[in-house]
């Protein structure tokens, strides 16, 4: 579980990075980021009802994806709002797999510390 100073909890704050912020699509997932004024990054995840209309499986999926940025988070550079979006319809990515497509988009967009 993230620490609740990085996690995104208002529907506000996760539509502000939505509709202002960057986006990047890398298998299956859509990375929206956009610049903060606070040292530490926060995060959102969305898997919306295409995905499945089941709501088990669109929570397992946000739990596989928490999993993979807490794993993930000392790498992001500090100071960024990003909301992960997962879109594939029906596939559950495994935590594996998950990690390797969140690394890829952050690496893709220089949003890993070096």
């Amino acid at each position: 579980m993230l620490g609740t100073h990085n996690r995104l909890r208002d529907n506000n704050e996760l539509l502000y990075v939505l509709k202002k912020g960057k986006r990047h699509y890398s298998g299956g997932v859509l990375l929206y980021w956009i610049d903060n004024n606070i040292p530490y990054v926060r995060c959102g995840f969305i898997v919306g009802k295409k995905f499945s209309p089941l709501a088990v499986k669109r929570n397992k999926q946000k739990r596989i994806l928490r999993s993979a940025v807490k794993n993930i988070l000392p790498k992001i550079a500090p100071g960024k709002d990003i909301v992960i979006s997962y879109i594939n319809h029906g596939k559950i990515l495994s935590y594996a797999e998950s990690k390797k497509v969140i690394l890829h988009a952050l690496k893709k967009n220089n949003l890993i510390i070096k």
